[in-house]
């Protein structure tokens, strides 16, 4: 019996030497520099583009892992597009031997991506096609030139992918950021005729540092160039958005793609406080629905458009309409208590232009339309209306300047709203108190204790001049 343990015994010593032979021989092998060209070529003519592997490894449980894979920015010269810290391929080794790599799954782990606008601010997402040299017809040789290496006759079969905690920057043609994305994770399947379908999972989306949807879900279908995400699901701001998109990439022409979603129940309190703004007072949900579509790589094609409205809703205006109410102690111009609140918008020539803005509270309606360029400039054009409670409110301050409203009741005035989403600035005060105050409300409010009399008729005295009376 014991003669026989000791057989058994060292059958198994010499399986796991002959194994641990065998993987040091692969490792040698796949190390070696001609299978490493082979390997890296391959996967340059898959991609399209110039890869960059560092180390690769091989076991049997965990297949062949490329370390410190890369692929260069076409944008930005020494700058990446794409780095991956592991990237593993489980597949079969003797296929391998006879040039066919035969892949049961492939997993990428923690890549990143960097996206940034050419100086055209369109997107550059590849790197310039590798070309391969013909087999019938080799390129003739140029003396002094390097030859040609050619890329190897890999058949490449895969059935699954899997990747792992993935993040991607967005950054514009200034280095402005515009966005980002964490916690991506997908799987997928390769079924017959190049067919791909999986699901996917974002834990974190931020968009310019205003917009924080979170917790995505969805599944997608690539077959024949059609891309179609289905079933997006996704928290924003204690409220929901349900989404469908598609993406169409020719073999010829320029990529198109479609975005369809909804919102609801989105709280207005919690979407002011993500985008860093003050939500203090603030209250009610806001839902609508819109519609996007253009090429994904050119701002200029993008199109579309939507409408949103507010629900049991309180608005604190931007500052200097606040500064107004305080001014004016016009209580609705520092905290709009909304009736009803509701905007339609279209997207086109790189602009969202604002159709039809209404914010009604009890005593005064705010309308507004005009451009927002995607830089954030503004050309709204605006009427401030009120009943007869403001004007009375208002007596000492309205004049010939109001005009009857097409609203039973009310008086109207026009003004604008220009500068920047971040820095708006309004001549809403000037329209109101008939006087030229300028695009500073902060100094006039320094000369509050010389308030000039209205001007009678005849020319208008400069302000310098009026002040000084």
């Amino acid at each position: 019996m014991k003669r026989f343990a000791k057989i058994i015994l060292g059958i198994l010593a010499a399986l796991v030497i002959l194994l641990i032979v065998a993987l040091v021989g692969i490792n040698l092998y796949l190390q070696s520099g001609d299978v490493q060209q082979r390997i890296r070529l391959a996967t340059e003519q898959a991609l399209g583009t110039p890869v960059v592997v560092k180390r690769t490894v091989y076991t049997p449980w965990g297949g062949l892992t490329l370390s410190g894979l890369s692929l260069p920015d076409p944008a930005i010269s020494g700058a990446n597009l794409v780095e991956a810290p592991k990237f593993s391929v489980q597949f079969q080794f003797f296929p391998l031997l006879a040039r066919r790599l035969v892949i049961s799954a492939i997993s990428l782990t923690s890549p990143h991506l960097t996206l940034r606008q050419d100086a055209d601010k369109k997107w550059v997402f590849l790197p310039p096609k590798i070309k391969t040299p013909s087999r019938e017809q080799p390129p003739a040789a140029t003396p002094g030139a390097a030859p040609v290496v050619r890329p190897p006759a890999f058949t490449v079969e895969l059935s699954n992918f899997y990747i792992y905690d993935a993040s991607a920057d967005f950054i514009d043609s200034k280095g402005a950021y515009l966005g980002r994305v964490s916690g991506l994770s997908a799987d997928g399947r390769l079924t017959e005729g190049k067919r791909v379908d999986g699901s996917m999972w974002i834990e974190d989306i931020d968009l310019g540092g205003q917009l924080h949807p979170t917790r995505l879900r969805a599944s997608f279908v690539y077959d024949d160039g059609l891309l179609s995400v289905t079933g997006i699901k996704c928290a924003i701001a204690d409220g929901k958005l349900r989404a469908e998109f598609t993406v169409v990439t020719p073999k010829k022409g320029p990529p198109a793609f479609q975005l369809k979603s909804e919102i609801e129940k989105v709280s207005i309190p919690t979407l002011i406080a993500e985008a860093h703004g003050d939500e203090t007072g603030t209250s009610g949900t806001l839902l609508g629905h819109f519609e996007l579509r253009g090429n994904p790589l050119d701002a200029s094609t993008l199109g579309g458009g939507g409408e949103v409205s507010l629900d049991a809703a309180q608005l604190r205006p931007f500052d200097a309409i606040q500064q107004i109410g305080t001014f004016l102690h016009v209580d609705e111009l520092q905290l709009l208590k909304l009736g009803q609140a509701k905007m339609a918008f279209e997207i086109r020539a790189e602009k969202f232009w604002v159709k039809d803005l209404t914010l009604k509270s009890e005593n005064l309606i705010i309308t507004g339309k005009g451009p927002i360029k995607f830089n954030g400039k503004m050309n709204l054009e605006g009427r401030f209306q009120v009943n007869e409670k403001i004007q009375r409110e208002l007596s000492m301050f309205i004049g010939d300047q109001f005009t009857p409203s097409p609203e039973p009741g009310y008086k109207e005035v026009s003004f604008t709203v220009t500068g920047r989403t971040s820095h708006p600035e309004t001549n809403l005060l000037d329209k109101i108190t008939g006087y030229h105050i300028g695009g500073s409300l902060g100094g006039f409010l320094k000369g509050l204790f010389r308030m000039p009399s209205r001007p009678q008729a005849g020319p208008t005295p400069a302000p310098d001049q009026a002040a000084g009376q």
